[in-house]
C-alpha cells in the first residue's frame, strides 16, 4: 500500500519516482472528455487512462500505478460491486461520480461521491479530498 498523507498537488504525483496513472470511467464521451481535460491540467505530468467499459480486472491489473481513478457508475454497478471497490480503496483512491448520493453500509464510507451535475473544481475538490483523507494514510509495504 502506498501513504496518501500529503495534501495533493502536481508535484506529489511527480516525486514518487514514476508518472503515476489516473483512471477514468465515464460512458458519455462529452463528459469523459471534460473529466480528462480537467485532470490533465491539474495533473500534467501524469499519465490518464480512460476505460472503454466498467471492468474492475482493468482496476486490478493497474493498482500498484494508479494514483486515483474516477468512475462514473450507475447504482446497480456500485450495490454490485461495493465490496470490491472498498478493497481497492486499500490501494489508491476512488470518486464515484453518480446521479444521486446513495446510502451505503459502513464498507462504502470511503468511497468518496461527486453527483452529477458537477463541475471541474468539483471534481477537484473531491480528487483533492480523496487524496489527502487520513483514513489511508498508512504505511508503505515492504
Amino acid at each position: 500500500m502506498r501513504a496518501f498523507c500529503a495534501p495533493p498537488t502536481p508535484a506529489t504525483l511527480l516525486t514518487r519516482g514514476k508518472t503515476m496513472s489516473i483512471l477514468i470511467y465515464e460512458p458519455d464521451p462529452l463528459v469523459c472528455s471534460d473529466i480528462n481535460e480537467t485532470l490533465s491540467a491539474a495533473f500534467p505530468q501524469s499519465q490518464i487512462e480512460v476505460l472503454e467499459s466498467f471492468d474492475l480486472s482493468a482496476l486490478v491489473d493497474n493498482v500498484n500505478d494508479t494514483e486515483f481513478a474516477v468512475l462514473s457508475l450507475r447504482r446497480e454497478q456500485l450495490q454490485q460491486h461495493l465490496s470490491e471497490l472498498s478493497n481497492l480503496q486499500e490501494w489508491f483512491p476512488i470518486i464515484c461520480i453518480m446521479n444521486d448520493t446513495p446510502r451505503l453500509a459502513k464498507v462504502g464510507e470511503r468511497l468518496k461521491f461527486i453527483t452529477r451535475p458537477f463541475s471541474s473544481s468539483n471534481l477537484l475538490a473531491a480528487v483533492n479530498g480523496a487524496l489527502s483523507d487520513p483514513r489511508l494514510c498508512q504505511p508503505e509495504m515492504p
